[in-house]
């Protein structure tokens, strides 16, 4: 698979460019802010539907105007694929794969394989845990669906046991029963979630 063409509209100072790109080594040369990194940013915005760098999507619009989009034609097992993620002011983010929009954006993720090297990775060394977590996690929801599902579950089971916690606080009750339902289902997806990560450190 690669990447063969990107077309970027209004996205950060890029305003309307198209570059072609050749199946093994493409480099980008030029002066400091003019562009450079925007372009490998929005290829990788096709791959995550989200910037790499700015996790607020209206920031990435450029500035003064309404909308962004960002086209890309890959080659993927000899076959074309387009995929078109955009953004306009006041609307929901659209990703559509060759015309067809997706309802979910997590069933894009690893459907354009990628991994992005930045400056920024020398966090994954300094920083703390949670950036190292998150990279592992990027490199293996890229691969197995079913990791990325019980990532999302175990994201949104512990909002809602955080949730409830606070509606103990406020109303200076508790509920053990209930809270041990949250516990349980934590506790099944953090220990698939964990033996992953540990089956992908050992690889």
């Amino acid at each position: 698979m690669y990447l063969r063409k990107i077309s970027l509209v209004n996205y950060k100072n890029v305003a309307s460019k198209t570059f072609d790109f050749k199946k093994k080594i493409n480099c980008f040369v030029g002066k400091n802010g003019i562009g450079k990194t925007n372009v490998l940013d929005a290829i990788y915005y096709l791959s995550f539907a989200k910037s790499y760098f700015n996790s607020v999507a209206v920031q990435n619009i450029r500035h003064g105007e309404e909308f962004f989009i960002i086209e890309g034609d890959y080659i993927l097992a000899e076959r074309n694929e387009k995929i078109v993620c955009s953004l306009k002011k006041g609307q929901k983010k659209v990703l559509k794969r060759n015309g067809k929009l997706y309802e979910k954006f997590s069933d894009h993720i690893g459907q354009i394989p990628l991994v992005i090297i930045s400056p920024a990775d020398r966090d994954l060394i300094v920083e703390g845990s949670d950036t190292r977590r998150k990279f592992i996690d990027g490199v293996i929801s890229q691969q197995d669906k079913s990791y990325l599902n019980n990532l999302l579950v175990y994201g949104k089971i512990l909002k809602q046991r955080n949730a409830l916690l606070k509606y103990f606080a406020a109303n200076k009750i508790f509920d053990a029963l209930n809270l041990k339902v949250y516990d349980q289902q934590l506790i099944e997806h953090g220990n698939i979630i964990h033996k992953k990560r540990e089956a992908f450190l050992k690889q």
